[in-house]
């Protein structure tokens, strides 16, 4: 019982992670659901100790949250537990609002997906005409991924080195031309996605944390949500990064200069470099079963808002499935919307039926935690009380 994806490239450290999938058709799901299996939900998660960071997980079906529960701890130096409530960082699962920020300024009539990305980034002119805004949101710009380019300085990204949205884009956007012409090819990248909220705020004069507070959280209620642009922000209720003190891990911190004691247990990984757009949003199983119920209620902007997230679009390369951050897919035959993340402080995974109106979302505070694999070991469980086929 598997989903067709793309393979994915985790890079411990960095905040991009591959991803494909998704669209939605959204039928009323049957009047009588069958009882989540509590039991078995809880046996994927059976490995994780009252020591251990861990995992929260939603299923929401109609709308309604059917299953929250928390396993693992959110912070295990004062040994809080992970519940519903507890805001993780979304990592790749970001881009999905800031397309939605895209999309709202599309319904205002401010912005046009053929509009042409230098008519906003002046920087980008150097690349001609062609390039349009939405080449941004379907990952077929032909930009740089800013580290794939060298970092002014020679500092590794990946390190205990603060970095900017602006310092990631000043790098991606030095080379004097694309990797490809736009829409020729299809390569993830989330320089794309944070060229999309400096368009955002050129267009709306706002922060883009202020701009998705006031027009997306706020509208839907999801207070605990937020946009992680100042890393000195106290977030109330935020799960802290962890991974098991290995080997691997050592070594993988010690090339980008970070030299932890091998002393066993686990090692605390902060996220300190403020930049969103890729990645960035924070938020809750509680807050997400809001967003996900608005693909039904369409309370945000109405279907209009709704239509442009599932939008796809057919460039010159084969891959179509992607829509506004999101990815059509699959999951034994039936239609599926998904999108994963990760980066230095968690893992993600989200995963929508829309022919059933049933979501499944996992979140970790640990990196190396493949908040994937635990989906399609609870989707199992799903699949064997007749939950999905």
């Amino acid at each position: 019982m598997k989903i067709n994806s793309v393979a994915t490239r985790l890079v411990l450290f960095a905040c991009a992670i591959i991803i494909s999938l998704v669209a939605p058709n959204a039928s009323a799901a049957a009047d009588t659901p069958h009882p989540i299996p509590t039991e078995a939900i809880d046996g994927v998660f059976a490995d994780i100790d009252r020591s251990s960071p861990g995992y929260a997980v939603g299923i929401i079906q109609n709308g309604q949250m059917a299953f929250a529960r928390g396993y693992g701890l959110a912070n295990l130096e004062d040994r809080v537990p992970i519940t519903p409530d507890t805001v993780f960082h979304l990592a790749s699962l970001s881009k999905q609002f800031t397309a939605a920020a895209i999309a709202l300024l599309i319904l205002d009539h401010k912005l046009s997906l053929d509009d042409p990305v230098a008519r906003y980034i002046p920087e980008t002119a150097k690349y001609g005409p062609d390039l349009l805004i939405k080449h941004l949101v379907y990952m077929t710009s032909g930009l740089h991924e800013y580290f794939d380019v060298p970092r002014p300085g020679g500092l590794p990204w990946y390190s205990a080195y603060r970095f900017t949205r602006d310092d990631a884009l000043a790098a991606a956007l030095s080379p004097p031309s694309l990797e490809f012409a736009p829409g020729a090819k299809w390569a993830y990248s989330n320089t794309n996605y944070m060229l999309l909220t400096k368009i955002v705020e050129k267009i709306s004069g706002l922060p883009f944390a202020h701009f998705m507070h006031d027009r997306v959280f706020a509208p839907l209620g999801m207070d605990a949500s937020l946009i992680d642009d100042d890393t000195t922000l106290v977030i109330p209720h935020r799960a802290i990064g962890y991974t098991s003190r290995s080997g691997k891990v050592l070594d993988e911190l010690a090339k980008v200069n970070i030299r932890a004691q091998n002393a066993g247990g686990f090692i605390r990984l902060d996220r300190n470099s403020p930049h969103f757009g890729g990645s960035g949003a924070f938020s809750s199983i509680a807050d997400l079963a809001k967003w996900d119920a608005n693909w039904y209620a369409q309370r945000l902007a109405g279907p209009g808002f709704t239509g442009l997230m599932n939008k796809r679009i057919k460039f010159q390369h084969d891959k179509d499935n992607d829509s506004f951050g999101l990815v059509f897919g699959k999951y034994d035959g039936e239609q599926t919307i998904w999108y994963a993340g990760d980066d230095i402080d968690s893992s993600t995974y989200m995963i929508r039926f829309p022919a059933r109106r049933l979501t499944v979302i996992v979140l970790s505070n640990d990196p190396l935690g493949d908040s994937e694999e635990r989906t399609m070991k609870i989707l199992e469980a799903l699949h064997a009380a007749g939950i999905v086929s």
